[in-house]
């Protein structure tokens, strides 16, 4: 029996599974609609409309937990994978880190209780959302190579916006240390700046292992 048709035979009895992109997909949604959140919560003044928000984005935190343990647990139940399983648990992390990052946001700014988020955290938290939308439109491609040089091509636009939030958080520390003195302040700013930034950098992992999947692909 050659190598090849034992390979098909095998395909066909093992449990496989067809979802992953799906999950993905709804993934990436979670990751965008968490960011669309974090926008307007860095924008708001209201404790109240914060409250608010605050409350749907740990729903949506909530969400996107969800769908990674389906994902973990359907690699335990699957053979067959549409690409390296360590490629699938990469991508899954990165994307509920995401999310993990967004939700990090307001918890450590009510932890530090009263204070405005500056004008460079409100564009940060624009930047965020335009990050994860180019890895939501990268994920929803990434079923069918035939897209594969536009996905390379999103992959690169998320880095360039990693780029953009690194120079608008370094700007923000710079007014921050020239402007302010109280150390409350100062530390709250602090954690909170890389607080915004971690939270593109994991869109720029998930870009990433997105872009080292579909090299291996095409």
């Amino acid at each position: 029996m050659t190598g090849g048709l034992l390979s098909r035979m095998i395909a066909m009895i093992s449990p496989r599974s067809d979802n992953y992109f799906a999950l993905f997909n709804e993934l990436a949604d979670c990751t965008v609609r968490g960011a669309k959140v974090l926008a307007k919560m860095s924008s708001v003044r209201d404790p109240a409309a914060f409250d608010l928000l605050f409350d749907e984005i740990k729903k949506t935190e909530g969400e996107a937990d969800n769908v990674t343990k389906n994902i973990f647990l359907s690699l335990h139940k699957t053979f067959i994978t549409p690409f390296d399983r360590w490629e699938i648990k990469d991508l899954a992390m990165a994307l509920d880190d995401m999310i993990d990052y967004m939700e990090d946001i307001p918890q450590r700014a009510a932890l530090y209780g009263p204070g405005e988020f500056t004008h460079e955290m409100t564009a940060l938290g624009q930047i965020a959302l335009r990050a994860t939308e180019k890895v939501r439109e990268a994920v929803a491609l990434l079923s069918d190579m035939k897209h594969a040089q536009r996905i390379l091509q999103i992959c690169q636009e998320v880095g360039e916006i990693e780029s953009e939030a690194d120079s608008i958080m370094r700007a923000g520390m710079t007014r921050l240390f020239a402007e302010s003195t109280e150390a409350r302040a100062l530390i709250r700013a602090k954690e909170l700046y890389e607080l915004f930034e971690e939270a593109v950098d994991r869109c720029e992992d998930a870009a990433d292992v997105i872009h080292g999947v579909v090299l291996e692909l095409i």
